[in-house]
């Protein structure tokens, strides 16, 4: 990514058999966070996009039966020599970079068999609630934090006691039957896996209630699970903050995820 740190929208997807998974849907909340902070809806052409992943994942040959992430990252052009695309007035020219993050292990969404170890910092970051460079900023800068003064691997971005997000992926929490995660109107961002994941709870197999309400760091030690979901899936936290977790329901959450 080659603009200025924060100044673009992004989103993270999962390619399988060369094609982008709910690319459509990932578009979709890329042009809302791309009018909310540039004043002007985008037109992405979506088959301009699938071709360029398509040709991505050539590159790095992961066109194979096993998953593999991409970032795709939209901002204001600069006359640089990048793909670019109108916006819906015609008058703004858009960058667009599809970089490839990494090959999955496994076909689909998946359960991680890591269950890293997170801990919380109490911070806001411009934009709170869009998927921006200033979230993967933020993530990078808090993840480093977390490891170097304890040992943790994953940071977790709270608001005074609501655990809002996993760096810049969607947290949830178990509790008995009970499936939390914090509102879109709390600052969560908005992300395919999120909604995956509340409709996999949701669905006619789960034994889940859903409460769109925070994780509250005081009773973190009440709750059974956490967990965050991304283009790989999701990834059940061993612990935050001390407080220890099981991973139970996570991984049929994931398996239920298409």
């Amino acid at each position: 990514m080659t603009t200025g740190a924060g100044h673009f929208v992004y989103q993270r997807i999962h390619a399988l058999v060369g094609k982008a998974l709910h690319l459509a849907d990932h578009l979709r909340i890329a042009s809302r966070a791309y009018e909310h902070i540039y004043g002007i809806g985008p037109e992405i052409d979506e088959r301009f996009l699938a071709a360029g992943i398509a040709e991505a994942l050539r590159k790095h040959h992961s066109a194979s039966r096993t998953g593999a992430t991409l970032i795709l990252s939209f901002a204001p052009h600069d006359d640089s020599s990048s793909p670019s695309l109108r916006g819906a007035e015609g008058d703004e020219a858009i960058q667009v970079f599809i970089e490839y993050e990494r090959s999955l292990l496994e076909a689909g969404y998946s359960h991680s068999a890591l269950r890293p170890k997170a801990w919380s910092y109490d911070y806001a970051i411009p934009f709170g609630g869009f998927p921006t460079g200033f979230q993967l900023s933020a993530r990078e800068l808090f993840d480093t934090l977390a490891f170097s003064r304890h040992g943790a691997t994953r940071s977790v971005r709270r608001e005074g006691d609501r655990l809002i997000s996993c760096g810049d992926s969607p947290l949830f929490g178990i509790r008995g039957r009970v499936l939390f995660t914090a509102p879109l109107t709390e600052g969560a961002t908005d992300s395919v896996e999120r909604s995956l994941v509340l409709g996999a709870a949701g669905g006619a197999k789960s034994r889940l209630t859903i409460r769109e309400e925070p994780v509250l760091h005081p009773e973190l030690r009440t709750f059974d699970e956490l967990f965050f979901a991304d283009a790989a899936g999701i990834t059940s936290l061993s612990e935050c903050d001390g407080a220890r977790f099981m991973s139970l329901a996570a991984p049929r959450l994931a398996a239920a995820m298409k």
